[in-house]
Formats: C-alpha cells, sequence, structure tokens
C-alpha cells in the first residue's frame, strides 16, 4: 500500500498521521511531471483514508524541493506543450491538496523554491527549520509563477514584496519568513526537525476533525465571498459542528475543567 516512484507515504495507524516526502533528493527534491503525478495519486490515495487526521508534506534529505527540474526544461523538444502540461498537472495537485477534508502542514526541511513554494503556500500551515530559506525563481529562467504562487504568496506577505520575490528573485531567509507570516514558526537546526513537527501534528489528530473541515472549508472562501454570504456560510458551518459529539465532549470538558477526548465523530 502507499508505493510510489518519488513520493514515500509515512502512515502512523496509531494517531492517523500521514507524512509525505518528495523523494528525488540527488536532484534537491526538484519536481518532474512524474513527481507532481505521483503527488496527485497520493493525496487521491489519502481521500479513501477514513483513518487521516494530518498530512505533513517534507522533502527527503537536506531539501524541500527546489521546484521544476530545469535539466529536463531543456529537454522538451516542445516547450510550450511541456510547460502547459507539467503547469496543468501542478495546479491538479493544488486543487487535490486544498480539498483535502484534514489540515495540512508543510515542514520546510531546506530550501524551498519555484512550484514548490506554492505548494507550500497551499498548506494550512507551514513550519520551517532555521537554515530554510525561500524563493519563487521563475523570473530567473524566464517564467511566470504557476502551482498558485502568485496566488497564495501574495495574501500570505503582501502584494508588494511577493511582488519583490517575484519580480527581483528575492531569497527570504527562515527568519524573514516567520516575521513576514510565511511561516509559523521556525525550529533550531540542533532540534530533530520532524520530530518537533510531529508532535504539532500530533495536537491536530487530537483535535475535532469535522471541525476542522468545515473551519478549512470558511477559510478557503474567506478572500471569494462577501460579508453577508459569509456570515451565512459560517452559520450553515457552526450548526454541522453543534451536532457532533465532539461539541458535547467540548462542552463537557470545558466545565469539568478537564482536555477533552475528541473522538471526529
Amino acid at each position: 500500500m502507499f508505493k510510489y516512484e518519488n513520493i514515500i507515504l509515512e502512515l502512523n495507524e496509531s494517531n492517523g498521521i500521514v507524512t509525505l516526502y518528495f523523494n528525488r533528493p540527488k536532484s534537491r527534491n526538484a519536481f518532474n511531471f512524474n513527481l507532481v503525478s505521483d503527488f496527485c495519486l497520493a493525496i487521491n490515495d489519502l481521500k479513501s483514508l477514513k483513518s487521516l487526521k494530518c498530512l505533513i508534506i517534507t522533502g527527503v534529505g537536506k531539501y524541500f524541493s527546489v521546484g521544476g527540474d530545469i535539466k529536463e526544461f531543456k529537454k522538451a523538444k516542445a516547450p510550450q506543450e511541456f510547460m502547459g502540461k507539467l503547469a496543468d498537472k501542478l495546479h491538479e495537485g493544488i486543487i487535490l491538496l486544498k480539498d483535502l477534508c484534514v489540515p495540512s502542514l508543510a515542514a520546510i526541511n531546506g530550501s524551498c523554491f519555484g512550484a514548490s513554494l506554492g505548494y507550500a503556500c497551499s498548506c494550512d500551515i507551514r513550519i520551517c527549520r532555521y537554515s530554510a530559506n525561500f524563493g519563487a525563481a521563475f523570473a530567473g529562467i524566464g517564467l511566470s509563477p504557476d502551482s498558485s504562487t502568485s496566488y497564495y504568496l501574495p495574501k500570505l506577505v503582501g502584494l508588494s514584496l511577493a511582488t519583490e520575490m517575484i519580480l527581483l528573485n528575492r531569497t527570504i531567509t527562515a527568519k524573514e519568513a516567520k516575521n513576514l507570516g510565511l511561516v509559523s514558526m521556525t525550529i533550531s537546526d540542533e532540534k530533530d526537525f520532524l520530530t518537533e513537527v510531529k508532535k504539532i501534528a500530533l495536537q491536530i489528530s487530537q483535535g475535532p476533525t469535522i471541525a476542522y473541515k468545515n473551519i478549512k472549508d470558511l477559510l478557503n472562501i474567506s478572500n471569494k465571498s462577501d460579508l453577508l454570504s459569509h456570515l451565512k456560510s459560517e452559520s450553515e458551518k457552526i450548526k454541522i459542528c453543534a451536532g457532533t459529539e465532539d461539541f458535547q465532549e467540548g462542552i463537557d470538558a470545558f466545565l469539568d475543567k478537564r482536555k477533552p477526548v475528541f473522538k471526529g465523530k
């Protein structure tokens, strides 16, 4: 189960945490068509996993990903057709990731550039090593962005800085990323990075799963809807959550002054 050429999936059955690794370390986890296809297959496979509570996305080795595989770009005999096909597959992955019903964590273990920056921005939470760095990289090889980079990056860091990062190929450090709101947390290089990330994932896995799905739905439409329609959506979602066992457990735990034990029901 869960075997792919360029992606590794690890499932912890005890807590429902899945860790997805970009697995092309010799190419610094550069995105090629096969890797992105494997990513789409993997996310589709996870949809049928009823025990799934949280998804961590990271890279094998020292890199999250350096973005697109430029060596493969060079080999393309029909560049426009090649890049269009790759962009379509990248965007399929973004949509699958955003539609996932559980929270996603980008565990940025090293350099995060190009398309992988868009993938990280599409995750619900971003955490990075202190030695990580970030860049758009597209303009450096004469391309405009893909993978939602020009959509989510301005929403996270502001239009002015996103423009600077994309137009001028500006690279930012982990410290800058934290200060700008691109990442939620930086983790010291002295600590075991994934161990620290999994502590946060564990907290999520023990939370109210149905509420998380509805929270994600609301946040995903927050930039598209007007106030009145969004308030209507909030009313609909909170009614759904109020009908769950987790809501009753949350109330009881609050009144009993204890930690709630949510079951995702």
